[in-house]
């Protein structure tokens, strides 16, 4: 006999999470519904998703039973005419029940995009991005295109292109300093990332680099990008204060670009952040990129650029996207960061992992319609 259990959480996916871990994939969703459940110490209702799960699918007789028609009504003639449509019809059903009902959140959602909002969910995006992003697809595609993949995955790229901005790569000119500074958390991947510009910038471009690391406190940092330096051949200076800003981006001497590798911050550190501005301030860059990490989580994402807003970085750098299982969490920061995307790093090969962030091409990595590679 099929049993239905109910289930809560405070969204549809953590609710659906839980039906899996309990009834396995081919559970099957019966209902859903919001919920407010009352909250102690007087602080309110809070929202809740309920969602009914069975272990399996009702029998075809239960079914027919439920709706009011005898199982002996069906006879053979009318299986031999509708069957066809009962099958489609029965598919239908059980990819929205699997799906958490999704016509009961999105009624007017076409049925050929609910496949759709549940690849946006699997790829992490959050739930009220996830609708803005199907609705929007629905608005753009003609009533003969809905059931064309192809056009519904070119509407759905542009709906995530609409969310992202890009910021022109570096611009470095022959005979002219540009001081650039990369800041951002702990364990992001800053020196790796300027050794990869340095090296880009002279083997590529032809144009002389220069680094300046502030990186004192993390061991051999300093050795770390001497290193890269050496192997480049390119000139490296160490500020210690901010007091030394101005004298080490003057030690490399006649060079076109001025790289700042800095200490990595815990956005949790507030102190440390604002004296990474002060060390900013001093040196007076033309740019000033966060670099972050895509292996993050959404909420990680989104404390680094709130906490290093004090530092007024105005790019962004998305690091380690072969690392990232998904990228739905990067994509729901960048629609509020309001901050372009320079550059992206797929590896850590020097020079060779980085390039020019591109709108096309960074929405096809965000979808899984492309892969790092």
């Amino acid at each position: 006999m099929t049993s239905a259990k109910t289930y809560r959480a405070g969204t549809l996916k953590e609710a659906l999470a839980q039906v899996r871990r309990d009834l396995g994939g081919d559970a099957v969703i019966l209902n859903t519904r919001e919920v407010r459940r009352r909250r102690l110490f007087g602080l309110g209702p809070r929202e809740q998703v309920e969602v009914t799960a069975s272990d399996r699918s009702p029998a075809p007789s239960s079914l027919l039973v439920s709706a009011g028609i005898p199982v002996s009504a069906a006879s053979d003639s009318l299986r031999s005419q509708f069957g066809d449509q009962l099958g489609q019809l029965h598919a239908i059903v059980t990819d929205l029940s699997r799906m958490g009902r999704i016509d009961h959140l999105l009624p007017d959602l076409p049925t050929a995009l609910v496949p759709t909002y549940s690849t946006l969910l699997e790829a992490e995006v959050p739930e009220a991005l996830c609708r803005r992003l199907v609705r929007f697809v629905a608005e753009q595609l003609e009533p003969d295109e809905v059931h064309r993949p192809e056009a519904i995955r070119a509407a759905l790229r542009e709906a995530v292109e609409e969310c992202v901005q890009i910021a022109p790569p570096i611009a470095a000119v022959a005979g002219t300093r540009r001081v650039v500074a990369l800041i951002g958390p702990t364990g992001v991947g800053k020196t790796t990332t300027v050794a990869k510009l340095a090296a880009d910038f002279k083997l590529s471009k032809g144009l002389r680099p220069g680094l300046v690391t502030v990186d004192t406190y993390r061991i051999a940092a300093v050795e770390q990008l001497r290193t890269y330096a050496e192997i480049i051949d390119i000139p490296l200076a160490v500020a210690n204060a901010p007091g030394d800003m101005r004298r080490a981006i003057d030690e490399l001497g006649d060079v076109d670009l001025v790289l700042i590798d800095t200490a990595g911050r815990s956005p949790r550190d507030e102190v440390k952040i604002r004296e990474l501005a002060d060390f900013l301030a001093a040196a007076q860059p033309d740019e000033i990129h966060l670099v972050l990490s895509a292996v993050a989580g959404e909420r990680s994402l989104r404390a680094a650029v709130e906490r290093f807003s004090v530092a007024r970085a105005d790019r962004l750098i998305l690091t380690k996207l072969d690392e990232a299982d998904g990228l739905g969490g990067v994509l729901a920061v960048l629609g509020q960061a309001n901050r372009p995307v320079s550059y992206l790093t797929t590896g850590q090969a020097v020079p060779d992992d980085i390039e020019a962030a591109n709108r096309s091409r960074l929405a096809r990595l965000i979808l899984g319609h492309e892969v790092v590679g």
